[in-house]
């Protein structure tokens, strides 16, 4: 090798040995800490829970938001109940906000950060609180962060662009959005007057559904949670009216939907439904106050779907694990079960199901659980809301009875199924009503039962 390619050569062999060099000697060094960021009010933790007052000033408004006894209320520019997890997430920002470049120790002129008339003031009052604010002008040039000063110091720093745009917050934001104010586990009771349909539910000691009205018959336990949901999570998009006085331009003289929850502690909400208001919004109230709300229609959707919704199609939702014990009837004979708890070796508990009557017998578990577990997946094909005589539908004598007893207090529950012109029915406790199911499904239910 002579000449210019022999050079290439040398030249390539040193910057490969270079770069090794400087991999293995770099490889070796310890990784630089990142420097932490100085918060923009240290100490802010201790002194948030005396925070009795924040206010937001801008050149076009102010916000003003007050701490009492009966929680956090906007004081201005009106005075409602605000949201208190919007609070929260204000006070947040404050402790956790950093420092994240320092612009000017000592700087001249304020209006070339935006700072000589702020775009935003914070300031907070309240025991150790007091005094703390904080001065947000312009958005740096690359826009991702905000220039921003204490009052009294006249360091000017940044934070970061979306620490600074919590403060943004109109009114509406900070207000409490919520119009019933009521947790779905406090329901006792709930009744609903639709287009065409009024119907009324209750929930039994054991948290079980069931309609009062306009027929005594079972509800599904999610469906009805879902719309209990739905009530808790309803919040206003916007208001129609702080105060109105008549009713009539928002559909609420006369309402297309009423809902009332019973509570635990004795009280009620109820959510009135009127008109339109605009593309996917209806107009609300809760029936206590005259403010009219502009909600999405979620709501309308869940409640236009009606009772047949919320029936229970299943004959039982039963969970294995909580069953203690049940009974047997079919064929004339009685058999009875119960469920027993023992320690393995390692001490964990393990079920175990025997029969006690007529004979004593051990018996298989996962064969019984399996059982159990088949009367959650019969649904009915339909309902007969006016049944005749049992024997109408072969519940005079039921191929197959079941006595199921749960564990912690929860009250125990039955049903039948029989046989009549090919069909197949079936009733339960607590229920006016026949079901008619699947012939496939009831003869899998009674072999599964009939065969342990």
């Amino acid at each position: 090798m002579k000449g210019p390619f022999l050079r290439t050569v040398v030249v390539l062999a040193a910057a490969l040995g270079l770069g090794a060099y400087i991999y293995f000697v770099e490889s070796k060094r310890p990784a630089k800490e990142e420097k932490a960021k100085d918060k923009v009010f240290a100490g802010f933790k201790d002194a948030r829970p005396a925070v009795k007052e924040i206010t937001i000033a801008r050149p076009a408004e102010t916000l003003k938001l007050g701490k009492g006894s009966d929680g956090w209320r906007l004081l201005a520019p009106q005075s409602v109940a605000a949201d208190t997890g919007e609070v929260d997430a204000l006070l947040s920002g404050l402790e956790t906000m950093e420092v994240q470049d320092v612009v000017s120790a000592t700087p001249g002129d304020l209006g070339q950060y935006g700072l000589a008339t702020p775009r935003t003031t914070v300031s907070l009052a309240g025991g150790a609180a007091q005094g703390l604010g904080l001065l947000l002008g312009d958005k740096t040039p690359d826009g991702s962060a905000v220039y921003a000063k204490l009052p009294a110091a006249p360091r000017v720093f940044t934070v970061a662009a979306f620490a600074a745009a919590a403060f943004d917050k109109k009114p509406f934001d900070l207000r409490d959005r919520g119009l019933l104010h009521a947790k779905r586990d406090e329901v006792k009771t709930l009744d609903v007057v639709s287009p065409g349909e009024t119907y009324a539910l209750a929930r039994d000691p054991g948290g079980e559904w069931s309609f009062t009205r306009p027929l005594a018959t079972r509800a599904a336990r999610w469906p009805v949670d879902g719309l209990l949901g739905a009530l808790e999570a309803l919040r206003m998009d916007a208001v129609a009216a702080e105060d109105a006085a008549d009713l009539k331009p928002y559909g609420l003289d006369h309402p297309s939907y009423r809902v009332s929850l019973g509570l635990d502690d004795g009280t009620s909400r109820v959510i009135e439904i009127g008109g339109p208001a605009g593309e996917k919004k209806h107009h609300a109230r809760e029936a206590s106050s005259r403010l009219v709300a502009v909600i999405p229609d979620a709501l309308v959707d869940d409640l236009a779907k009606g009772m047949k919704e919320l029936r229970a199609k299943r004959l039982l939702d039963v969970a294995a694990y909580e069953v203690q014990g049940f009974d047997v009837q079919a064929g004339g004979a009685r058999k009875t079960y119960a469920r027993a708890s023992a320690k393995d070796k390692e001490g964990t508990d393990v079920y175990t199901w025997k029969r006690t009557a007529p004979a004593a017998a051990d018996l298989e578990t996962n064969k019984v659980q399996d059982a159990l577990f088949l009367i959650g997946g019969v649904e009915a094909d339909a309902f007969v809301d006016q049944p005749g005589p049992p024997e109408q539908y072969g519940l005079g004598a039921p191929a197959l009875r079941l006595d199921l007893r749960y564990e912690n207090g929860k009250p125990p529950v039955w049903l039948e199924l029989g046989t009549a012109d090919g069909a197949w029915y079936a009733r339960r406790a607590g229920d006016q009503v026949v079901l008619k199911i699947p012939p496939a499904k009831a003869d899998e239910l009674v072999k599964a039962f009939t065969g342990i």
